[in-house]
């Protein structure tokens, strides 16, 4: 049950809602000071969304769940 995939895959869906969820708030936190960011925290949150997005379907696969596909 617990096979390296699963907790590959584990792994990357947790790391990835981390990464988006402190970008968050380092956006919403208040600076000391004028200097600009020296990351992107925007571009940031939303790679990780959306790593995290393709992470969550691929534990959904991996569970056995999978979406209806129209064939024509």
């Amino acid at each position: 049950m617990w096979n390296g995939e699963l907790l590959f895959t584990l792994a990357v869906f947790i790391g990835s809602l981390s990464l988006s969820g402190w970008m968050f708030w380092l956006e919403k936190h208040p600076r000391r000071d004028l200097k600009p960011r020296l990351a992107p925290t925007t571009l940031i949150m939303l790679l990780g969304g959306l790593l995290a997005l393709g992470a969550g379907v691929h534990l959904l696969g991996l569970a056995g769940i999978h979406l209806p596909v129209k064939t024509p």
